[in-house]
């Protein structure tokens, strides 16, 4: 590889170690998890079932402000889990509703329930997330789709749980579901180049999907890399 592009390479992932840094820095105060284990934070379930994206209070009841980061599992025994849709920052004192998807089908979700964080979401489902806007409800549906099929599968139950939730608040036909996870497993198939073996093995603890990202995006930055300094020869 033309040592040019690694040095490029080398830089970006350098800048994104800085930015994190600082970021820290800047806000000065922890993490959600951190937080919510030392008393100074609490994640409350708020938005009812069946809601895409689904919602979740975090209230910082400390003197520092508590960084939220995408991908951040959210479980509890009583209530579906969840995985955080968008990176924020919760200032001291306040309390913020953060957009989150359900990653537990089967299991409905219960507002007023706590949650707790629970680790990052693997690679994959936090590069579904990144490329996705929570706030367009089209995007958010293919989203929710999308991380269903990645944590279950072939055994993803549609007539169960949060899903089932869903299909009945939208007034949809069990039909139109079954065609719209078709399709997203398509899109997971081409993006991700995933067989259609593995996609049926797939559950949330499949390694697989800690790959870091679809390969297509990396080997787009890598020829556009290439074209932009070999332009410049």
């Amino acid at each position: 590889m033309n040592a040019r592009i690694l040095l490029v390479i080398s830089l970006i992932f350098i800048f994104a170690f800085l930015s994190g840094g600082i970021g820290y820095i800047t806000l000065g105060g922890p993490d959600l998890a951190s937080a919510v284990s030392d008393g100074s934070a609490e994640v409350i379930q708020k938005g009812s079932a069946g809601n895409v994206p689904n919602t979740v209070e975090i209230r910082n009841t400390g003197d520092k402000p508590v960084r939220v980061d995408s991908g951040t599992l959210l479980a509890s025994n009583t209530s579906g889990d969840l995985v955080i849709a968008t990176d924020t920052h919760v200032s001291p004192g306040s309390a913020e509703d953060v957009p989150a998807y359900s990653v537990e089908p089967e299991e409905r979700t219960v507002p007023g329930v706590k949650l707790k964080p629970a680790g990052k979401a693997p690679a994959l489902m936090v590069d579904v997330l990144s490329s996705s806007n929570p706030s367009d409800p089209a995007e958010a549906f293919n989203t929710q789709l999308k991380l269903w099929v990645l944590a279950r599968g072939d055994e993803l139950n549609i007539y169960r749980g949060e899903v089932y939730a869903m299909v009945k608040k939208r007034d949809m036909r069990f039909y139109q579901l079954r065609e719209n996870i078709t399709a997203v497993r398509s899109e997971l198939m081409d993006e991700y180049r995933l067989t259609e073996e593995q996609l049926s093995e797939l559950n949330i603890t499949s390694p697989i999907l800690n790959q870091t990202e679809s390969p297509f995006k990396l080997f787009s930055v890598l020829d556009a890399l290439k074209n932009q300094i070999g332009a410049r020869q």
